[in-house]
């Protein structure tokens, strides 16, 4: 044990008493208690401290009396796997004792501890340990010890080894563009003629030559250079008579995204890649999306794009046995979303299409927005229906028209799978479609009449994301919807109030009985990612960002300074869909953390805690 980090605690009383009562004390005679007792050592670590370092050599064992303690593996540039979570009664060191047992000059501890919260225990040199160690009952404890805590390894490792599995198996799958494409982008000049351009391209063997223009890429593909020579163009013409537009693509999308934009247009061969700042960076063909793998999912994007009303049974079907076989596969929730979410957004826009052909053509532009999880990015699996739309006026012609296209697409998307929405949020209700005006003045409304049911259909209505429709129609929504919360600060500090008063739990109080006494459990939807959606949405609309999914609302937040641990957030958000979508299998979410691993135990503490700081930030930026 590491010396530098601990203190004597001010009043060692309740250490003692703690002691006096454990296996390793109970029932000895007070002068063999106090014997044994005073050559141990009362020690306190404080919040953060290390109890043990890997790279020193252990001379005994703390047996915790209170506190919390992490055990972890340290890694590569200082990432840490959480191995188990010690409380009041459990002993760090363990392994250790193996040097005790058998002396070595080689090095043998794996591990460090460290506190996570005020910590204080009982120090145990090996010289007492020693002399207790031949009596029967002290064997039979730590028997006991090493048989539960050898459980919890192997479970945990088994965890690690099946996700590692899958990670390996799906890597291809899901790469993103900037693993695929070719790079750097080769380029020509736009006043090149065309016969410069076919000299270039079998030059550098390639099937296309690209070139921009007032920053926008044009392409000519050897398609286009074989049609002008048909045409007997002169091949001394300019490369941008026969150039078109080339369809584009951000290299931090996915595979699946990539296969979406060519699936769109059959006879399309070539996107260019865009970086971060739309600056051309890279070329993705067909044939570099094609060699990845999974031909499930290709199938699926396929029925989709070739729709029609008589088939959205089969492809419902066929969508929730891929979501299934992917949860039994236990992928990552980012792998699950970068592989479903694209697959429900093309299929509500395959039904809002079909929903528009049945109704015809509109009297005026619209767009339409998914809520819930569906806006949060987070649809895992099918799930009800939450959406609304904003058209571009108001009037008798356009309330009909939307009022039939409404009805349209719930019906298609319940036939599709999605259930239809409890609360009746649903574009066939009419408070959930209307103009821009309409929407101001709902919320308006809400702020007015901060009622429960109105604070929940703010929250439903923040967890938006724009997903179909006039792009224009969708500008001119969000500026109205700022403008309107610049005057609406009693709703955002309704909603503030709402969320102090459901906190997330931490480890700083209720989460240590969670955790250590049975029976307990924890509510992961009403008691965890409700408040904390609810807590990001608050911040986001106060930093102007209202809309779009988890993870670029975090995204956006960190960009404006708002959040200082971006990763720490998103992993934390991560282990607790997860849990949830384990538990959402077995028809709960509730979790009894007794019944979790040492492992999950430690993890499930560390992203409550991150979680419900953030939540507590957002709420003080209220002044709540």
């Amino acid at each position: 044990m590491t010396e530098a980090t601990y203190r004597h605690p001010r009043d060692g009383e309740p250490i003692k008493a703690f002691i006096k009562e454990t296996p390793l004390f109970k029932n000895r005679s007070d002068e063999s208690f106090s014997r044994l007792y005073q050559a141990c050592q009362e020690r306190q670590y404080d919040k953060g401290v290390l109890i043990a370092d890997a790279r020193k050599k252990r001379e005994g064992i703390l047996l915790i009396t209170s506190g919390l303690a992490e055990v972890y593996a340290s890694g590569f540039q200082n990432e840490r796997e959480v191995l188990e979570l010690a409380g009041p009664g459990e002993i760090v060191g363990l392994a250790s004792i193996s040097t005790m047992l058998k002396p070595s000059d080689e090095p043998v501890n794996t591990v460090e501890i460290l506190a996570l919260e005020t910590t204080q225990g009982l120090f145990i040199p090996y010289n007492v340990l020693k002399e207790l160690w031949g009596e029967p009952s002290v064997q039979q404890y730590f028997l006991e010890k090493t048989i539960f805590r050898l459980q919890d390894v192997y479970q945990s490792l088994t965890e690690q080894m099946q996700q590692a599995g899958w990670t390996e198996q799906q890597k291809q799958v899901f790469q993103r563009v900037q693993d695929m494409m070719s790079s750097p982008l080769l380029t020509v000049s736009a006043d090149s003629t065309i016969e410069e351009a076919i000299v270039f391209m079998t030059r550098h063997a390639l099937s296309a030559a690209v070139y921009v223009k007032k920053d926008t890429p044009y392409i000519v593909s050897m398609r286009e250079v074989m049609k002008a020579i048909a045409d007997k163009k002169p091949l001394q013409d300019n490369l941008s008579d026969i150039g078109r537009k080339c369809a584009v693509i951000k290299r931090s999308a996915y595979y699946y995204d990539a296969l979406s934009v060519f699936q769109l247009e059959g006879d399309l061969r070539h996107i260019v890649v865009l970086d971060d700042r739309e600056r051309p960076v890279g070329m993705l063909t067909l044939s570099d999306v094609l060699k990845q793998r999974h031909r499930s999912i290709q199938h699926l994007m396929k029925e989709i794009y070739s729709l029609q009303p008589d088939t959205l049974g089969k492809l419902s079907a066929d969508l929730k046995k891929m979501a299934s076989r992917l949860i039994e596969e236990r992928a990552s929730i980012r792998l699950l979303s970068s592989a479903m979410t694209p697959l429900f957004d093309q299929l509500t826009v395959q039904i809002l299409n079909e929903a528009v052909r049945q109704t015809g053509e509109p009297p005026c532009d619209f767009a339409f927005y998914q809520m819930g999880s569906a806006g949060r990015g987070e649809q895992f699996q099918m799930t009800d229906q939450d959406h609304f739309l904003v058209f571009e006026k108001n009037g008798e012609t356009e309330e009909a028209y939307f009022k039939k296209l409404g009805a349209a697409v719930t019906s298609l998307l319940e036939m599709a799978g999605f259930s239809l929405c409890d609360g009746d949020m649903m574009i066939s209700n009419p408070i959930w479609r209307g103009s821009v005006s309409d929407w101001q003045q709902l919320i308006r409304r809400w702020a007015l009449r901060s009622t429960p049911q109105n604070i929940l259909y703010a929250y439903n209505f923040f967890a938006m994301r724009h997903l179909y429709g006039s792009a224009e129609v969708h500008h001119a929504f969000i500026s109205g919807i700022e403008k309107e919360l610049k005057h609406s600060g009693v709703l955002l500090r309704q909603m503030a109030e709402e969320i102090r008063s459901t906190p997330i739990p931490s480890i700083d109080h209720r989460i240590r009985s969670l955790l250590l006494r049975e029976g307990k459990v924890i509510d992961l939807k009403k008691q965890v990612l409700f408040p904390f959606h609810h807590a990001l949405q608050i911040s986001s609309i106060l930093a102007g960002v209202i809309e779009g999914s988890t993870a670029e609302r975090i995204a956006r937040l960190t960009e404006k300074g708002r959040i200082e641990d971006e990763t720490e957030l998103k992993e934390s958000v991560d282990f607790i869909l997860s849990l949830n979508l384990q538990r959402k299998q077995e028809g709960t979410s509730e979790v009894r953390p007794d019944h979790l691993t040492s492992r999950e135990k430690a993890i499930l503490s560390r992203s409550l805690e991150t979680l419900r700081n953030f939540q507590q930030s957002a709420v003080r930026e209220l002044g709540v």
